[in-house]
């Protein structure tokens, strides 16, 4: 079993804040099959999974990394955007 965290947009397709996946016990899971696991599980996140960042006890790791079942895997939405300064208005 594992724990998928969702933020930003993410959550909002999702519909939730957080679910588990079931997994295959006998292997270890790559990030990158969690994403194909969790595009089979709700496939409206499907358009964010390629450009999403994810991350396993504050650090952030890559899509051939194995998967730590005993901690979230928390997704991330890419952020865009920034700080102009000023009060953020158009003057």
């Amino acid at each position: 079993m594992l724990v998928v965290e969702f933020y930003g947009v993410l959550q909002q397709v999702a519909g939730t804040r957080s679910m588990e996946l079931e997994t295959p016990q006998s292997e270890q899971l790559t990030v990158g099959q969690a994403l194909e696991l969790l595009h089979e599980r709700v496939p409206g996140l499907s358009e964010h999974l390629p450009r999403v960042a994810c991350a396993q006890a504050e650090n952030l790791v890559r899509r051939d990394q194995i998967v730590d079942t005993h901690r979230p895997l928390v997704l991330l939405p890419p952020v865009s955007g920034g700080w102009r300064g000023g009060n953020g208005l158009d003057d």
